[in-house]
């Protein structure tokens, strides 16, 4: 198992591992969200952007999992402290691969990615449904910080 930041020669593995993603949130919130293909030009800027990167895992030449992670800095509000951190936008371990230890490998990376660009700290956001990931979350040190909370009209 290795790891390595995505160049563009891996954009179609990357793209089958979108749809395995956006098919298990589907799956978790199918009145939200649908089975999607992500936007090829989006993988594309992604991978090409210096404040972003595609970190992905392989085995045997095989890209099995990938995490998404850019620099952001916080919104020009007068009552936010204003930091520069970094933030997971996507994590994907393949069904095949998963419960070998990928996605805490993938969260170690990011940290090391984060910390080496000096950033303050590291955020994500994951569904509420998502009990395996939400508790991959915590044992690597992520605390709960907000709630989305929504009122549906029937």
């Amino acid at each position: 198992m290795k790891i390595k930041i995505a160049t563009l020669d891996e954009i179609h593995q990357i793209e089958v591992l979108y749809q395995e993603l956006f098919l298990g949130m589907s799956n978790l919130q199918p009145k939200y969200i649908k089975p999607a293909k992500q936007d090829v030009e989006f993988i594309k800027n992604t991978i090409n952007e210096k404040e972003s990167d595609i970190l992905i895992v392989e085995i045997d030449n095989c890209t099995v999992g990938f995490l998404l992670i850019q620099e952001i800095m916080t919104p020009p509000y007068s009552c936010l402290v204003e930091h520069k951190y970094a933030f997971i936008t996507d994590i994907i371990v393949g069904n095949q691969h998963q419960n070998q230890g990928i996605g805490s490998f993938l969260l170690l990376e990011a940290k090391k990615w984060a910390k080496n660009r000096n950033l303050d700290y590291l955020e994500l956001n994951v569904l509420s449904e998502n009990i395996g990931a939400i508790t991959l979350y915590e044992k690597q040190g992520f605390k709960d910080m907000s709630h989305t909370m929504r009122f549906e009209f029937e």
